[in-house]
C-alpha cells in the first residue's frame, strides 16, 4: 500500500510541477501574500499603523473560543484557558521569515493582552529565535593564518622610513 502512496505522491508533484512550468512560460505573476497586500493598501490609504493578519487571526481565535466558552456556560477561567489554546493553535509555523516575524508579533501581543504568561512567552520567543538562526546564512568561518600578520606584511614605522 506504501508504494501505492509513493507513485500517486510522485505523480502529484509531477502535475504540480507541469502546472508550474506552464505558469512561468505564460507570465503569470507570482500571487502576493494577503499580509503584503493588506500592507501595500495601508500605506497607499496612509493606514497607520499596519494590520498584521497573523495578530488579528489569533486575536479573533481567542476571542471566539473563549465567548463559545462562556455561552456554553463554562468559567471565565476555563473560558480563557480555551482561548489560549485556539490562539496558540492559530499561530503561524516558523518557516519562512515572514512567518517567523508574524509568529513573534502574535506572541508579543499575547504577551501584552494577557493571554500567554511571560515565563511561556519567552520560551516560545527563544523558539522563533531558534527557527530565525537555523534559516540564516552565516558566513564561513576563515582561517586563523588568513587574520595573523608577519613581519613582512606589517612593516613597523621605522623600517618603512629606511
Amino acid at each position: 500500500m506504501s508504494e501505492d502512496n509513493d507513485q500517486s505522491s510522485k505523480t502529484a508533484i509531477e502535475t504540480n510541477r507541469e502546472l508550474l512550468r506552464q505558469l512561468e512560460e505564460a507570465g503569470t505573476p507570482y500571487p502576493e501574500s494577503p499580509a503584503k497586500v493588506v500592507a501595500r493598501l495601508s500605506r497607499y490609504i496612509g493606514a497607520y499603523p499596519v494590520r498584521n493578519l497573523a495578530v488579528d487571526l489569533c486575536d479573533h481565535m481567542f476571542a471566539e473560543s473563549a465567548k463559545q466558552a462562556l455561552k456554553e456556560g463554562k468559567s471565565p477561567k476555563v473560558a480563557k484557558e480555551q482561548g489560549k489554546v485556539a490562539f496558540c493553535a492559530t499561530l503561524p509555523k516558523l518557516a519562512g521569515a515572514d512567518n517567523i516575524r508574524d509568529f513573534i508579533a502574535c506572541i508579543i501581543h499575547g504577551m501584552a493582552m494577557g493571554i500567554i504568561p511571560g515565563n511561556e512567552g519567552t520560551r516560545l520567543l527563544y523558539g522563533a529565535q531558534v527557527a530565525h538562526m537555523a534559516r540564516t546564512k552565516r558566513p564561513k568561518k576563515r582561517n586563523k593564518s588568513s587574520h595573523t600578520s608577519t613581519k613582512e606584511t606589517a612593516a613597523t614605522p621605522k623600517e618603512s622610513i629606511q
